[in-house]
Order: C-alpha cells, then structure tokens, then sequence
C-alpha cells in the first residue's frame, strides 16, 4: 500500500531553479561559456508587466532585470535587483549572490497560497503578470528555503534574446539538463518529513554516504574521510536531495560554517565525468569534492564565482545504492 502524503498543497515538478545575481548579463554570459546554458531571455521584471505587487502583503513598487534560460525540463532563471523593495534585495543584503528559492506550477496560486496560510505561512512577495500569477510563500523555517507558487500566463512575455539564434556556444562542456538541486540542512529526518507534510514531496530514500560504499573520497584532490546522510527524493523529473553532514571533512560542513542551512547545489549527468572535470580544469575550474560509489562517479567543480553556484557532474551507477524508504508502504 502507498502511503498518501497529508498535505494539501503537493509540489509534481521543480519547474524552476532562481540564482540572485548582481549583474545578470555577466552571468548568463558566463553559463553560456562555460557550460553552453542558452540563449537567454531578459525581462525588465517592473510595472506594467507586472502588477498587484506587494512584499509581505504590502503594495510596493521594484524594478527588477530577469534572465530565463531552458535547461532539459528546468528553467533557470538569474534575478537582478535593480531599485524598490524586494526580497531579492534582502537575500543579497544578508547572504550575497547564490541560489534563492525554487518554484512549482499550479491552476491557481490564490488557492495554493490560502491552503499554506491555513498552516500558517505568509507570502514573502507577490504579484501579477499579464494573465498569471506568482506567489513566494515563507516556508523557509521547516524547508530550509523558499518555495514560489507559479501560475504561468498564457501570453509570451516581452523581453530580448541572448545571443541572436544560430549562435553556439564555446563551451566545451555542455550541461542539457538539471538532474538534481541540493539542501544542505541538519537535520535530515526533520526536514525530510516538513516536506512530506507540507508539499507533499516524498518518499524519501536515505543512505549512510560513506565507506565502504563511497570510495576514493577527496577534498580539493586530497584523501580524506566524511560521513553524511544523504536524503533522496523524485520531484517529476527532477531529483531532490538532502544533505546532512554527520563527521570529518566536506563541502557541506563548509557551507553550514559559512551560510547555515539552504540551497547547496545543482547537477548534472554525463558520460565520463573524468573527462568533463579535465575539460573544466584546463579553464581554471578546480574539484572542491568528488568521489567514487558503486561504478558511479561524482565530482563538484568550483565553478562558484563565475556561475555563482557550485555544480556536480555525475554519472550514476548501474546498480541499485542501499537505503531506507521513509515513510514505508
């Protein structure tokens, strides 16, 4: 028997992955170089387009550039605050650029919303755009990040293309799809159950990451040792993990030193991830973690500045990794 999630509000599909950004030219400019992510499209995100805006359910105005570019089933977006009120702003103020929050498509954001108000989350900032709708509800506390409740319009956004079609990018790598986004959080079985309860996403896979099962484990290229638990979880086409760091040396630890809990990192698959990481290296990009499990191979690549995130190329294993299923059937 399948267990049903009590949620009333269920997330099918990670629709979008947002990174708050200073200059959103240059960084569509360096995805684009690096690792092939375009064309893009820029959008004065301001009113007329947009309007009923309000942050914290209070009419003001801002002006905002965004940038989308389609990744697989993914969009990626890059926001740009440019003047007013916003919670971009904040993010920026307080954390510096990074990834900010992650967004799910609904029939009616009004309704989605009212159904996480009555569990007592309040919109974070909201507005409205040609005929649709978003809503970024302040689930940060038990999810660790914000979640955007997203009715798309049914009319194309006015906005400009970059680079002019027909134009391919230099990158010799080439990333064509999102096939995971990470939280780095500490406590995993808390946060895991905060979103089955509340978005429904779930069940959940959790394993013990460390020897035997990972090998030839490095930081920065030099052996080492750690132990976390990871938490795995398919959201449509997207996989979603949680990390938790639990003992020795990791990337991990290092971020909840440095930013606490939140968005971590995306990755992607590839063929030979030996070769991808060579590719990069020759461009300056250097492993900050990587490590062997079963015959699959894993390597993140600090690629943070330009990019303003950290990325991990992967490539499964043919076998089936051993964990626990949480909640059982």
């Amino acid at each position: 028997m399948t267990l049903e999630s009590p949620a009333r509000v269920k997330v099918k599909g990670i629709n979008q992955v947002c990174l708050v950004v200073k200059d959103v030219r240059l960084v569509a400019e360096n995805y684009w170089n690096i690792l092939g992510i375009g064309p893009w499209v820029f959008i004065d995100w301001t009113s007329p387009l947009v309007y009923d805006y309000q942050v914290r359910e209070k009419p003001t105005w801002a002006r905002a550039t965004l940038g989308l570019a389609q990744v697989g089933d993914v969009q990626l977006e890059l926001v740009e605050h440019r003047d007013g009120d916003s919670i971009y702003k904040e993010f920026l103020d307080e954390h510096g650029e990074g990834l900010h929050h992650m967004n799910f498509l609904v029939d009616d954001v009004d309704q989605a919303v009212a159904e996480l108000k009555k569990e007592g989350f309040s919109s974070l900032q909201s507005g409205r755009v040609l005929d649709g709708a978003y809503n970024y509800m302040d689930v940060t506390k038990p999810l660790r990040t914000i979640w955007e409740a997203v009715k798309m319009p049914t009319q194309d956004m006015p906005g400009t293309v970059w680079p002019e079609p027909g134009v391919e990018s230099p990158a010799k790598v080439k990333v064509k799809g999102i096939n995971q986004v990470c939280l780095v959080v500490k406590d995993i079985r808390l946060v895991a159950e905060n979103y089955w309860n509340i978005l429904g996403i779930g069940p959940w896979v959790f394993i013990d990451w460390t020897s035997p099962l990972v090998y030839d484990y490095r930081v920065r290229e030099k052996p080492t040792w750690a132990r976390v638990t990871l938490g795995l979880a398919q959201v449509g086409d997207v996989q979603f993990e949680l990390v938790e760091h639990r003992d020795g040396d990791s990337i991990y630890k290092e971020f909840l030193e440095e930013h606490g809990e939140g968005l971590h990192h995306m990755n992607f698959l590839v063929d030979d991830v030996d070769q991808t990481v060579a590719e990069l290296k020759r461009e300056g990009f250097f492993s900050l973690q990587s490590g062997r499990f079963l015959d699959g191979v894993y390597n993140y690549v600090d690629v943070t500045k330009p990019l303003r995130t950290i990325w991990e190329a992967v490539k499964m294993p043919t076998q089936d990794m051993p964990g626990t299923v949480w909640p059982e059937g």
